[in-house]
């Protein structure tokens, strides 16, 4: 029988149904009906997705071979009997004269269905039906809409997600979905950018394994970072392929306190790479905006206040040096800047060193700490999808600037140095990296999902290939890290930066710049806060000029790399 509760205004929320052989009918000559719930075809692409349990299936035809599916009153007929499907083969059926790709698979399906047209804002209506194959099936009305920046510019589009109690939304519902926490804000993640369709996933377990939240022992349930899993997607019955169903950040996942007499816990999210999110300057702000400096503020949501986040910016960018080293650490949780320059720099996540990264304080009194999120552009693979064979730089940002300027016997350096060997000895191994990349891949292909995706999405291809790129990049990188956080090359590079020969001027600047090196030849490349290069040009003398009039207003990293050294200086287009 089933059994449902749910979730109004604050009470527990869940609708589960148990799948039981009732989901298939066997009737003779091998013809097996299928509950439409884990039966999904799609008419335009001629795509079949079954994901009710296999061995159950295959129990349900056997001794005799099958011969057709049946579901919805309809009934498509195996071009060959099949004695024993297989969730890694496709299969051929046809019905009125087309025939369909048939797949059987182990990775749960999401179906949607909406009259509305999807859009980036409001969420319209659509019905969620989610069913993994052990049995278990959630249902919900929910909102849908597209989300996402530059990757709303991809044919596959990543959605939000927000059960709703009734078709207008007037009312929340919480559902626990796929194992995952409950609630009723979650992620469809598209991962169109990687073709591997698993960076995400791996990144984000990753995270987890190497950083625990401060407070953990005052709010066991607190996690810094999201659950995520795999499944598959249709909407109005078109095949969407793989997707991960994430959690979000928010202060239900962080347990920030809540606003009460004042401000108590507090998120900001990293919306852009902006001056006041890369620790470059802070701006005045308007506390009737919910965007400041590249922030976008999220808690407490019962009013907006920048002024805490204000005061430790400004102290980072503008702070003396006395000030700063005898202050951060109470302002900013140590632990957590040292697990996060390390996370960032293992996977070389150049589009997180400001954006797509929370701030967050657990409440007054408490220090900020990193929250990491959208990690898509890592392990090689850039935040528009080509690959980027960089493995020999460091990323920072005008925090960790000061931070790495740490040489005390208990300050940064040293224990970034600490840090990084105890984590070598343990999950930031090649074989332990390598293994959860391969876990993840073993389980698509187990279901076929990368030859699905192809059919879904044309101008997508796999090849085993592929697998080789990352696991590759992650030596080198991983071998680059080992040199530069030793303390011998880490107080070297320190002294190094503090004899650089490099100076640009005027900064900010706005129609030219002016660069001066006392060695050259040397090369010179401006670069985006999310790395793409926008200027590159080789120094021949020790005075340089160049016109700025191609380049937009914003905040760029300009280098300078010649034999000896690459020195790395913010720059301000105003």
């Amino acid at each position: 029988m089933p059994s449902s509760a749910y979730h109004i205004r604050g009470k527990v929320t869940l609708l589960l149904l148990f799948l039981t052989t009732a989901a298939l009918k066997v009737a003779a000559q091998g013809i097996v009906t299928i509950d439409s719930k884990f039966f999904h075809a799609d008419s335009i692409k001629k795509i079949i997705v079954v994901n009710a349990p296999i061995n159950q299936l295959n129990a349900a035809f056997a001794p005799d071979s099958l011969r057709a599916l049946a579901s919805k009153g309809h009934r498509y007929t195996l071009t060959r009997p099949v004695a024993k499907v297989s969730t890694t083969l496709s299969y051929q059926a046809t019905y009125r004269a087309a025939t369909y790709h048939v797949y059987f698979t182990r990775v749960p399906v999401l179906q949607l269905s909406t009259r509305y047209q999807i859009m980036d804002s409001p969420s319209v209506y659509a019905n969620l039906v989610l069913a993994d194959t052990t049995g278990i099936l959630a249902q919900s009305a929910t909102g849908i809409e597209i989300r996402g920046a530059f990757s709303q510019s991809y044919p596959k589009k990543s959605y939000e997600l927000s059960l709703w109690a009734d078709t207008l939304g007037a009312t929340d519902r919480d559902l626990s979905l796929l194992g995952m926490r409950t609630d009723n804000k979650w992620n469809l993640q598209a991962m169109y950018n990687d073709q591997l369709r698993l960076r995400l996933k791996v990144a984000n377990e990753l995270w987890q394994d190497v950083h625990q939240i401060y407070y953990k022992a005052q709010e066991p349930n607190a996690k810094n970072g999201i659950a995520l899993a795999y499944t598959e997607v249709f909407i109005n019955d078109s095949y969407q392929g793989i997707y991960t169903l994430t959690e979000r950040i928010d202060r239900k996942q962080l347990k920030l306190k809540k606003y009460a007499n004042g401000l108590a816990g507090e998120l900001y999210k990293g919306a852009s790479a902006g001056v006041a999110t890369l620790f470059a300057s802070a701006p005045a702000f308007d506390n009737t905006s919910p965007y400041w400096g590249g922030f976008e503020y999220k808690e407490p949501s019962e009013l907006i206040d920048w002024t805490n986040l204000n005061s430790f910016v400004n102290f980072v960018a503008t702070s003396s040096n006395a000030d700063f080293y005898s202050q951060y650490k109470s302002r900013f949780n140590f632990d957590n800047a040292v697990d996060y320059f390390i996370f960032l720099n293992l996977l070389r996540a150049a589009d997180n060193t400001g954006k797509n990264v929370y701030i967050a304080k657990y409440k007054a009194g408490e220090p900020y700490y990193y929250a990491p999120w959208d990690l898509d552009g890592v392990l090689g693979n850039s935040w528009n999808g080509s690959n980027d064979d960089t493995t020999n730089d460091l990323l920072t940002n005008g925090f960790y600037d000061r931070l790495l300027a740490d040489n005390s016997a208990t300050g940064f350096r040293a224990a970034l140095t600490s840090r990084w060997a105890g984590l070598r000895r343990s999950v930031l191994t090649q074989a332990y990296i390598t293994a959860k990349i391969k876990t993840n891949n073993d389980y698509l292909l187990r279901s076929n999902v990368y030859e699905r995706e192809q059919l879904a999405w044309p101008a997508y291809q796999y090849t085993a290939a592929q697998l080789t790129y990352p696991t590759n990049w992650l030596g080198s990188r991983l071998s680059y890290l080992d040199s530069v956080f030793n303390p011998a090359t880490l107080l070297a590079s320190a002294d190094a930066k503090a004899a650089a020969p490099f100076q640009l001027y005027p900064n900010p600047a706005s129609d030219y710049l002016c660069v001066s090196a006392d060695a050259f030849p040397c090369e010179l490349t401006i670069q985006k806060a999310n790395g793409e290069t926008v200027a590159r040009a080789t120094l021949t003398s020790a005075n340089n000029r160049f016109s700025l009039s191609n380049l937009p207003k914003g905040l760029y990293m300009a280098s300078l790399k010649n034999p000896a050294t690459t020195v790395v200086r913010k720059l301000v287009v105003q």
